[in-house]
């Protein structure tokens, strides 16, 4: 997969790596976790010899009264946090825990919004999300999903999407490549660049994003 990022990225893009973490993971494993994703950054940089950047941070399962862990898995120099929840999660319940993390002084991304059934059924409950602050990343796996490629791509279509993101949990999954970008064009009212590019720098340099939906339609 290494391999695959180094040929279809631009050098010197930098690549966020997010493992899975809990809320109410026990400490030792997060840290745990932490350092084998940091030697895993280490073997590869010197395999690809500097082509790419990549930075560690984490997506963080959130369920329950707990907040634990927001600053090990938060984007390095950033407030930034990419959140996810059980595929069931109530549009209420998801509403007061983005607002709670935020109470604390972090920023939340929501991970996959797709996959929620709430935002499924009601979309433009994401622009709520974006005048709080929040930011929202499709997942290019979702494409491959009978119940969430549709949400995916309406999503994108609509400007709903501050990003996109691979979400790549396998060799097999799909990546920021050219193949990716000829699929989202036919559907994207966002350019590439912008999804792909200009939002996650602005995430990147800890900036509060535009409001959704994003209206700068392609050329």
């Amino acid at each position: 997969m290494i391999d695959r990022m180094s040929r279809s990225l631009e050098a010197g893009s930098t690549v966020v790596f997010t493992p899975h973490y809990s809320c109410s993971m026990n400490r030792k494993i997060v840290i745990a976790r932490q350092s084998r994703s940091l030697q895993f950054i280490d073997r590869i940089e010197k395999e690809i010899h500097g082509e790419l950047n990549f930075l560690n941070a984490g997506e963080l399962m959130v369920q329950g009264r707990a907040l634990n862990h927001l600053e090990e898995v938060r984007y390095p120099g950033t407030v930034w946090v990419l959140v996810e929840f059980n595929t069931g999660v109530t549009w209420i319940e998801t509403l007061v825990q983005l607002k709670r993390l935020i109470k604390k002084g972090y920023m939340p991304l929501l991970a996959h919004p797709e996959r929620y059934r709430w935002c499924r059924r009601k979309p433009e409950r994401l622009i709520n999300l974006s005048l709080i602050g929040c930011g929202t990343m499709v997942s290019a796996r979702s494409f491959r999903s009978r119940k969430y490629a549709a949400a995916a791509r309406n999503l994108l279509s609509e400007g709903l999407s501050h990003a996109l993101c691979s979400d790549a949990h396998s060799p097999a999954d799909m990546i920021l490549d050219d193949e990716l970008k000829n699929k989202v064009y036919k559907f994207s009212r966002v350019p590439w660049q912008i999804l792909t590019g200009e939002i996650p720098e602005m995430i990147l340099n800890d900036s509060r994003l535009p409001e959704l939906p994003l209206r700068k339609l392609r050329g």
